[in-house]
């Protein structure tokens, strides 16, 4: 059975999109979105990705929706030994690709920075009152943190067919489109 690449560019990033809108830890929710998206089913990897939320421990570092990306496509293409250089390097290539495309459509890949084009201020996320005055703002806008969590889905998703197609054995075990 062959799979609509257009529905599922669609329903991760849109998937992506409500998670964050419902649940607010934007590395779990493009993750999240991705892995059901494409079929796996991988509730370790998705417990790991806590870490990664609000820019690292809501500390407004890297993006959470990029690390939830960047972490889908670590489990696609990344190594399984660290004995396996090849694979490493083949796997950064792929995240790099992903890493990229985000920094150039949003202008960097920090969170803060993030926050303060989209809302005209960073917010310290590690205290509650700044938290929900985002949250609540993020609702009030067409284009908020959200919107940044289903990009990020779909440029993974874009990348994650080019793993696809190039036969990576991982990915094709563990992706459950074509079954």
């Amino acid at each position: 059975m062959e799979c609509d690449r257009g529905e599922i560019l669609k329903r991760a990033a849109e998937e992506a999109c409500l998670n964050e809108r419902r649940y607010h830890l934007c590395s779990q929710g493009t993750l999240a979105a991705l892995m059901r998206s494409f079929g796996i089913h991988n509730p370790d990897l998705l417990r790991a990705s806590t870490a990664f939320a609000g820019g690292g421990v809501r500390r407004g570092h890297m993006c959470g929706a990029l690390s939830g990306a960047l972490l889908f496509i670590g489990l696609l293409a990344g190594r399984d030994d660290l004995e396996m250089r090849e694979q490493a390097v083949r796997g950064l290539g792929y995240c790099d690709k992903v890493y990229r495309s985000f920094e150039e459509r949003f202008g960097t890949v920090l969170c803060r920075q993030i926050q303060k084009k989209l809302y005209g201020r960073e917010y310290e996320l590690t205290r509650q009152e700044e938290r929900d005055e985002m949250h609540a703002l993020m609702e009030r806008m067409e284009f908020a943190c959200p919107q940044v969590c289903g990009e990020a889905a779909r440029m993974a998703a874009l990348t994650a067919f080019e793993i696809l197609e190039a036969g990576h054995p991982v990915a094709t075990s563990l992706i459950r489109l074509f079954r």
